[in-house]
């Protein structure tokens, strides 16, 4: 007869389990016995702990929307699709937040969820027209899925610094003038669309991303629509700022010239 302390190969039946809760974010344990020497095993089970997305934020198109599920314990392990179900909300088609629920079972008890985002479609910027001491902005409408525009302005090129932001509440207008800055100024001017959307009883905004940034450079204080000789060079039709006798030899001169001409006649 062989020896109880024989060499043998284990093998293992679980006696008791005790499931990873993913509410709770407690572990849980699985008991396994042999059943030729009864030797016991205790190995941990750890709680689901993150839910991924594959795709975390998407841009409005009209079509629905259904990212995949990877779960991870607290480990970082990856959790088979085997031990959860998910469930996805209706709709997911329109801008708007929306969460995807995952109910855990077999050796997992309780659930977790992620959420994901549609975010209105974005516009272009036309052009941007420089005008006294401001610029009109005019861009491409983008009516569909969205409640309006934001306007955005600064004197750095990469908006890390200086930023204004001008909101426009309808999504039909397409141009917006802004006014009370620095003349002969450089601005840098960009617009997005926004949407309000419910999201746990509240509103929130939606965002799409920055439009491609035009320039401008605002227009002096005094503004001639016509050509004026200033010293040896002449000043095509923009705006120029004059000093109180340069716009005095300016009149005088043309009133010098219409008297000489009179005279001629």
């Amino acid at each position: 007869a062989a020896s109880w302390n024989a060499k043998h190969t284990h093998s293992y039946q679980v006696t008791s389990t005790v499931k990873a809760n993913a509410t709770k974010n407690a572990n849980g344990k699985i008991t396994r016995k042999c059943s030729v020497c009864g030797k016991t095993t205790t190995s941990t089970l750890y709680a689901p702990k993150t839910v991924t997305l594959s795709v975390a934020s998407y841009t409005y198109d009209g079509k629905v929307k259904k990212p995949s599920v990877t779960v991870k314990d607290s480990k970082g392990n990856k959790i088979g699709s085997q031990y959860y179900t998910v469930s996805y909300p209706s709709g997911r088609k329109n801008v708007g937040k929306y969460t995807v629920k995952v109910t855990f079972k077999g050796n997992y008890i309780g659930s977790k969820s992620a959420t994901f985002a549609i975010k209105p479609k974005g516009t272009s910027v036309s052009k941007v027209t420089a005008a006294k001491k401001g610029f009109k902005v005019t861009w491409k409408k983008q009516a569909t899925q969205t409640t309006g525009y934001e306007v955005q302005y600064s004197t750095a090129s990469n908006f890390k610094k200086g930023n204004k932001t001008v909101t426009v509440s309808k999504n039909k207008t397409t141009s917006k003038s802004v006014s009370k800055l620095s003349a002969k100024k450089k601005y840098y001017v960009r617009v997005r669309t926004y949407k309000i959307v419910k999201v746990n009883g509240k509103n929130v905004k939606l965002y799409s991303g920055w439009s491609k940034a035009k320039s401008v450079t605002t227009k002096n204080k005094f503004c001639f629509g016509f050509s004026i000789p200033v010293g040896a060079a002449t000043c095509r039709p923009h705006c120029v700022q004059f000093t109180h006798h340069t716009l005095q030899m300016y009149i005088l001169r043309k009133y010098i010239a219409s008297f000489y001409n009179n005279e001629k006649r």
